[in-house]
């Protein structure tokens, strides 16, 4: 086809594709020059063809391409270059995705043959540029490659390593960087598959070849301008950090991690004013002892110790995958903001804490525009100034290199000298080598990521220094985001630090902790002074956040969280919502810090405001003008300065407390912060409300759930608030506001939807934390009943509140069920449900149904929190009432209502109020079954709700004695009606089922298993449907305390065979599995590593009840018991030491048991054994019978009677007096503590 505008002269695409594709190779010096002019008018053809965009036949292209292929490029040779421009062109306008995975391989391949004959010592640098951009092309379009690419490109003698390590050129190093940085991205399916696998992604030569020559480049001194533009060099180091931090994504076990943070470091604060390259480079070229990277993410996920909190799945950290930008993953440019106010670029050092007077403790977006203005002058000059000294300094060239022009993210506009300036790129390099360093940080586990922690906190610049430094918000991100890395799980470590001002030889690791801790606090709180940033800001509370849950405050010095209080309550009322969400969201890990300490309570008590007494009557809130602080002014005379700034960080002004102080007379008090989570639930002002939207709602209740959890002597006096807060937030309907005259939602940028409680998710937390209130005051009752800030008749009236207030529709629900108008009552229900949740329109994927499901999981969970006291005080009409409502819940067609009812049904199933009621035994019944269908249901069932079905499950089975006894009682019948064969047998084959499930799982069945087999009598153990089933559950306790390495399902395990030897319901004489329980269970007890164990296994090896019960494994289990004696003071685990004296007590409580049921002959068979131990058993024996409480010495007693008895016998046997006499001894230290 003819070129549309082109010279009558020039061939067209299709006549010049047809001479070359007419050329075969190899080229000879016939064919030469028609090789050269051909591939000219080719290029000229499909620039011609570029420029107008006409569309080429793919089919064509392919064949083209093919043929070029079988071309050799030569070193030197014209045609060489033009066939490799030729490549590239089409490249870089058709792409890589016109080509099958097979020809993008063979050219890939034909490329790195091409680049490694052209790099040799006569090489072309024009050749090479052209090889390296086509290179480029296709890498970008086809990543995921074979093995032999890989070696080809990036082995030991690999193209690109060659030309990285011979070329002096950095327009020839810059473009391979590219191209070693496009060769490392691998998509994320393929990592997971590798990873499922357990297979490497690149062969290790390659990644010992690139992070050789990247560490190289990396560590050399700074290219003079006029052999190397400034741009290009960043470009350069971009893509060596990009590389870095996909090597450590990718192969993390063979990386290493020291050196790769020692070489990344001085980029860290690169283009910074005040920061020499030269001087941050010193440091690398010394040598390093390499800490190499564990196995990756996983081993330390599994080990890692979570709180009960649900508040960590969100803080929990995403698996990094590689960076295919030289930004990572942001599609576009950093967004420098040169010119921000506060950002403290031009400081070398943090201020001293003298200079806090005359520092403005409000945050930037709380000053006022004169203020601002005046304040950051100086700060803004120096940003400027500093600025217009980097873009002095660094010169850039006018000549480009041709590269591919898209819109890709890894494509470099202009290596040298495009659009992009070079204050953008060198933000781009600190955020590149922060990424790398937190990815190393990231994979090398908790166990041995503190040893970067001095270079990067201790060493002067740190981190901090890039926090309040960089103008860069996307860099200072960064450098937290590499804190959150260190913080995260650090509790243990963190621990050590104390604030230690004694004199010594040296300094501790906890007292640099200690130093480096109080630092941060304090970086952190200047941050968020200077942050303006919204993106910012929330990352650095999430840091806060870190810091205070893994940091323990009473090993340091008070003052820290006065400092985080006093900056993070300001953001409580921040104009973004996401902030405000994560300041109460730092709250919430203030209060739940552990182990208390002092300073806490002061800064919660410090400033309050007036509240009514009363404890039942309901509160009306008002919004006081005290909690208004006002912030400081920015103008203070000087001798002012320092005072009314620690005003300030007291919390509370002069004028403040002196207003408190009036107001508290014959009041009570409200602490501030309580306050605040009020007004952002409560206001009534619809000026007020504007801006708060859900997110923050739902951190004001989680605070106030940890406010009534941890620190209820504080909150008690504020309960009618609280009782407040919990019925508005329930009822889930706000009452539509009377408008202000001039308002308008036309004329407002706040969506009204967001302006009112949501109907779901803030019933639910508004249950949570009424939950949580009675959860603290249930805790406190039964710690310190006498000791408690709330009486008992006070809890009474909180739950009779609860009972009618709250859960008065739930109860109302459930007890229209139990009459003639059920179908009416629960239509009542449903409606009031449907208006509570149709308050305002919504499109969601949640369907209304389900949200009503949670709201009434959310109000049944409330009465988990009842205690058995409470129970019985409630009255009868009350407690038939719960009953009725579990009844309701555990038969409920949902299934998490049934599972909601189990949960509750689980903890009051032991209450003598539901144990005594005539419905009990068949809410038992029923709770039963519903939960054996639960553990059977194979889909949809989850290990959350197998867990906590298996845990019902032991905790009902545990009282099945109980209400049989009481069934027997009122229903005068016996106890094979109150349990049928059928569901014992179901029972025991779900408990059975159990046992082999998940180690938390395991552990509450086999106490199942173990309460049901004991509770059995001999005429239902012979029943066909049960005898075998008897069998397996012994076999399955016998095989679950001999075997696992979790130690809680052993012990279980041990305790439930010795309620099945020692019920007496079994004929343990004549049972098969007899001989095997005993034989394991003195196993255990000889030698087994976990003393807790070993004493379980004791107490359960000598319950049996008589001498018939041990038949001939009586006189082993004497042997097993003295070995067990002689060994026990061997310990192997330090951490058994503090088990040692107990396991010492019950082994001779044990004998004690035994020699109760002695016999003559028994007692000859003895001697030798009882002489051999006689002087080790001695002393042990008296410590006990002195250490054991007088309630465990009824044994002893009763041996020394039974040897007493056996003594007195006629024609005693030599063996059978001596085996008498050490026993009688052994026994008669007992006559000292029973004389005393």
């Amino acid at each position: 086809m003819a070129v549309v505008g082109g010279s009558r002269d020039s061939l067209s695409w299709d006549e010049s594709v047809g001479l070359f594709l007419k050329i075969k190779s190899p080229v000879t010096s016939k064919n030469r020059g028609q090789l050269v002019q051909v591939l000219t008018d080719v290029c000229q053809s499909h620039a011609a063809s570029s420029r107008f965009r006409m569309m080429l036949d793919q089919r064509q292209l392919q064949k083209l391409i093919e043929h070029c292929l079988t071309f050799t490029v030569t070193p030197g040779e014209r045609y060489s270059y033009l066939m490799c421009q030729l490549l590239n062109s089409l490249l870089r306008r058709q792409g890589a995705a016109m080509l099958s995975s097979e020809t993008s391989d063979k050219v890939i391949l034909w490329f790195s043959k091409a680049l490694h004959a052209s790099s040799g010592e006569f090489q072309s640098e024009e050749t090479i540029c052209e090889i390296l951009r086509a290179l480029s092309n296709i890498l970008r379009d086809a990543p995921d490659h074979t093995d032999e690419i890989y070696t080809s490109l990036a082995g030991t003698q690999g193209s690109l390593i060659r030309t990285l390590e011979f070329s002096s050129s950095y327009y020839v190093l810059a473009p391979a960087m590219q191209c070693l940085h496009l060769l490392t991205y691998v998509t994320p399916e393929v990592i997971t598959e590798t990873r499922q696998h357990g297979d490497e992604i690149f062969p290790a030569e390659v990644v010992s070849s690139i992070q050789r020559i990247v560490i190289r480049i990396l560590k050399q001194p700074l290219p003079i301008p006029t052999i190397c533009p400034h741009k290009l060099y960043l470009n350069l180091i971009a893509s060596a950090l990009n590389i870095i931090y996909n090597l450590v994504v990718c192969a993390p076990n063979d990386v290493l991690g020291n050196i790769i943070v020692s070489a990344c470091r001085p980029f860290v604060f690169y283009g910074l004013p005040g920061f020499a390259h030269s001087d941050l480079m010193r440091y690398v070229t010394e040598a390093e002892v390499d800490i190499p990277i564990s196995s990756g993410v996983d081993s330390d996920v599994s080990s890692r110790n979570y709180t009960n909190r649900n508040r960590r799945k969100r803080l929990r950290r995403k698996r990094a995958q590689p960076s295919r930008s030289t930004a990572d993953s942001n599609s576009g440019p950093c967004p420098l903001m040169p010119n921000i106010e506060g950002v403290a670029v031009g400081i070398k050092s943090p201020p001293p804490a003298s200079a806090l007077a005359a520092l403005s403790l409000k945050p930037q977006w709380a000053r006022t525009d004169s203020g601002t203005n005046k304040e950051n002058a100086s700060s803004n000059t120096g940003i400027v100034a500093g600025e217009e000294s980097i873009s002095g300094t660094a010169s850039c060239d006018n000549s480009s290199v041709e590269v591919r022009t898209s819109g890709s993210e890894t494509d470099f506009s202009d290596l040298e000298g495009g659009s992009e300036k070079e204050s953008i790129l060198m933000a781009r390099v600190r955020q590149c080598s922060l990424q790398a360093i937190n990815a190393v940080i990231d994979k090398v586990g908790k166990q041995h990521k503190f040893s970067y922690w001095p270079p990067l906190m201790c060493q002067n610049p740190s981190l901090m220094t890039s926090v309040l430094k960089d103008p860069s918000p996307l860099v200072r991100m960064a450098s937290l985001q590499v804190i959150n890395t260190f913080l995260l799980d650090s509790s243990q470590v963190l621990t050590f630090a104390v604030d230690n001002v004694g004199k010594s030889s040296y300094t501790t690791l906890g007292h640099q902790l200690g130093t480096s801790l109080r630092e941060l606090h304090r970086c952190l709180a200047l941050a968020l002074l200077s942050e303006k940033f919204p993106g910012a800001l929330v990352r650095t509370l999430k840091t806060i956040e870190l810091l205070v849950e893994n940091v323990n405050y009473s090993k340091l010095k008070p003052g820290l969280l006065t400092k985080i209080v006093t900056h993070v309550k300001y953001f409580m009322r921040y104009k973004e919502a996401v902030v405000q969400a994560n300041a109460f969201s730092v709250m919430v890990s203030i209060l739940m810090i552990k182990p208390q300490v002092p300073e806490l309570q002061d800064v919660l008590l410090r400033y309050q405001t007036p509240a009514p007494v009363s404890l039942t009557s309901p509160l009306e809130v008002v919004n006081s003008s005290v909690l208004e602080e006002e912030l400081p002014g920015e103008e203070i005379d000087d001798e002012n300065n320092l005072k009314r700034a620690m005003e300030v960080m007291n919390l509370v002004s002069e004028d403040e407390c002196d207003k408190s102080e009036d107001e508290a007379q014959g009041k009570t008090m409200v602490s501030w912060l309580i306050q605040r989570c009020v007004d952002s639930l409560l206001t009534p002002d619809h000026d007020a409300v504007r801006g708060i939207y859900i997110q923050v709602q739902l951190q004001s209740l989680k605070v106030l759930s940890a406010f009534v959890s941890e620190h209820l002597p504080i909150i008690h006096q504020s309960l009618p608030l609280i009782q407040h807060v919990i019925s508005v937030c329930s009822d889930a309907v706000k009452e539509p506001q009377q408008k202000p005259v001039n308002f308008t939602h036309e004329s407002s940028d706040i969506d009204p939807s967001l302006m009112s409680p949501d109907p779901g998710v803030v019933v639910e937390h508004a249950y949570t934390l009424l939950g949580s209130l009675l959860g603290a005051v249930k805790t406190g009752t039964e710690k310190t009943p006498n000791a408690s800030c709330i009486s008992s008749d006070q809890v009474q009236q909180l739950w009779l509140w609860t009972l009618q207030g709250p859960l008065q529709a739930l109860l109302q629900m459930a007890g229209a069920t139990q009459k003639a108008s059920a179908n009416d009552g629960e239509e009542r229900f449903q409606k009031k449900m449907e208006n509570n949740a149709n308050w305002r329109h919504r499109e969601n994927d949640v369907p209304r149904s389900q949200e009503q499901v949670k709201q009434i999981v959310a109000m049944a969970t409330v009465l988990s929190h009842l205690s058995s006291s409470i129970f019985e005080s409630l009255g009868e009409e009350w407690i038939s009432q719960v009953i009725m409502t579990v009844r309701w819940l555990v038969t409920n067609q949902d299934p998490e209502l049934r599972l909601a009812g189990v949960r509750i049904m689980a903890i009051i199933v032991g209450f003598s109020g539901v144990v005594g009621n005539p419905g009990g035994p068949s809410l038992l019944q029923e709770t039963i079954v519903t939960t054996l269908d639960i553990l059977s249901e194979k889909e949809s069932n989850v290990n959350r709700d197998r867990l906590l079905a298996s845990w019902a499950l032991a905790n009902m089975s545990s009282v099945l004695e109980v209400y049989c006894e009481n069934w027997k009682q009122t229903e005068s019948g016996s106890q094979d009606k109150f349990l049928s064969s059928q569901l014992i047998a179901r029972l025991l084959e779900v408990g059975i089922r159990t046992c082999n499930d998940k180690n938390k799982i395991r552990t509450h069945g086999v106490r199942c298993v173990g309460n049901v087999t004991s509770f059995l009598k001999a005429s239902q153990a012979v029943h066909p449907s049960i005898a075998p089933l008897v069998t397996k559950s012994v076999e399955m306790l016998v095989t679950c305390c001999s075997t696992g390495n979790n130690m809680k399902t052993r012990w279980n395990a041990c305790y439930a065979l010795g309620n099945i030897l020692s019920s007496g319901r079994l004929p343990i004489t004549t049972v098969s599995w007899r001989g095997q329980v005993l034989m394991t269970l003195g196993k255990l007890l000889e030698s087994f590593k976990n003393y807790k164990v070993r004493i379980q296994a004791c107490s359960a090896l000598c319950s049996l009840r008589s001498r018939e019960e041990f038949g001939t494994e009586y006189v082993a289990i004497w042997h097993v018991l003295f070995s067990g004696l002689d060994n026990a003071q061997n310990i192997i685990d330090y951490q058994e030491i503090r088990h040692r004296d107990e396991l010492l007590n019950q082994i001779c409580q044990g004998i004690c048991q035994l020699t109760t049921h002695l016999t003559l002959e028994d007692a000859g068979m003895l001697a030798e054994l009882l002489q051999l131990h006689q002087d080790m058993a001695h002393p042990l024996f008296k410590k006990a019978h002195v250490s054991l409480p007088p309630e465990r010495t009824g044994f002893a007693l009763s041996a020394q009677s039974r040897v007493e008895e056996l003594l007195r016998s006629d024609a005693l046997t030599e063996s059978q007096e001596q085996a008498l006499s050490i026993l009688q001894n052994l026994m008669a230290s007992e006559d000292v503590n029973v004389r005393n």
